[in-house]
């Protein structure tokens, strides 16, 4: 008994001591969920090069992928709640796959305190040109005539691609069928070679086939155009007011970490995200640069959870793992 007692004086002294002293004092993890080199790889590491600036610790970068970014959010959950530890994510591993995974090892809500997140994106859809469409509409009444018979590819299941097909099947009324892969080259890859038919991905990544007429660009998935496909309708103007999929990458702690600590992380990627070099990077990836806090990034947490899920559900969409 004498035991836990003295171990529970430790446990909150430690505690205590970790939320009075200055932050960081010691070097800072991000654990990044997925591959390096991605879309999410290379601004975090961006970031933690201007924060290894500002805050004068250094600030490194190690990628867990895995598991739809499950695996690394995992990761950042059972870390020490310090600060020292922070997930740097795309929205995929905190609401779109928890809405289809049968058991997840976190609670996105309950595990991970949200500090902000820093840039929104969106998709667009390219389409095999042999498939015979030049607009959405049209590539709508080829589906409504043959349902099931048209393909799309996506990174994987509950990524941003796959929400977004099945989005678009529930918008139009129509049923396509979805074929994963592991991750958005192979997908990309598919459709460029007519194994499927169509793909919902990165603007970045279909850009040079759109140029090259190798795929056809029939909308993008936010709710404006993108500054690389300005002549490109959004798909919410073309007649699905609700077929909007602007994803956003944040950061993360994990649930614990003290009220100062939170303050201190969330000043620093504040006042990055300032930065004209870091912001001018970020609109080169089809990214655009935000700050929104803790606050509003909870309430849009909720909303896409509960979006997503209602989605899943719709549509039967349940991930093996």
């Amino acid at each position: 008994m004498l035991r836990l007692a003295i171990a529970a004086v430790l446990s909150l002294a430690a505690f205590s001591s970790v939320a009075q002293e200055a932050y960081p004092s010691r070097p800072v993890k991000f654990i990044v969920p997925f591959s390096a080199g991605g879309p999410l790889d290379v601004p975090a590491r961006l970031i933690a090069s201007k924060l290894t600036d500002l805050w004068d610790k250094p600030v490194i970068v190690e990628n867990q992928p895995g598991a739809s970014g499950s695996i690394g959010a995992a990761a950042v959950a059972r870390a020490a709640p310090d600060g020292y530890t922070l997930l740097v994510t795309v929205d995929i591993p905190v609401t779109m796959f928890p809405a289809v995974a049968k058991k997840l090892p976190y609670d996105p809500v309950k595990d991970l305190v949200p500090v902000g997140a820093f840039a929104r994106l969106q998709n667009g859809l390219f389409v095999n040109p042999s498939v015979g469409v030049e607009t959405t509409a049209q590539l709508v009444e080829l589906a409504k005539k043959s349902p099931g018979k048209l393909t799309f590819s996506s990174a994987g299941i509950a990524s941003p691609a796959h929400m977004a097909g099945e989005l678009f099947k529930v918008a139009a009324g129509i049923d396509m069928t979805h074929v994963p892969y592991k991750g958005a080259a192979p997908a990309m890859a598919a459709a460029l070679s007519g194994e499927v038919d169509m793909m919902f991905g990165p603007i970045t990544q279909g850009l040079p086939q759109v140029k090259s007429g190798k795929l056809r660009a029939l909308g993008v998935t936010g709710p404006n155009p993108s500054r690389l496909l300005p002549d490109v309708k959004p798909l919410s103007k073309q007649g699905f007011p609700d077929l909007i999929v602007y994803n956003w990458e944040g950061v993360f702690a994990p649930s614990g970490t003290p009220q100062n600590v939170l303050r201190a992380v969330d000043a620093g990627w504040a006042q990055v995200m300032k930065d004209r070099e870091v912001r001018a990077r970020l609109e080169g990836m089809d990214l655009v640069p935000v700050w929104e806090g803790s606050d509003s990034l909870k309430k849009t947490m909720a909303a896409d959870l509960k979006r997503w899920t209602e989605l899943a559900k719709r549509a039967g969409i349940q991930s093996p793992q």
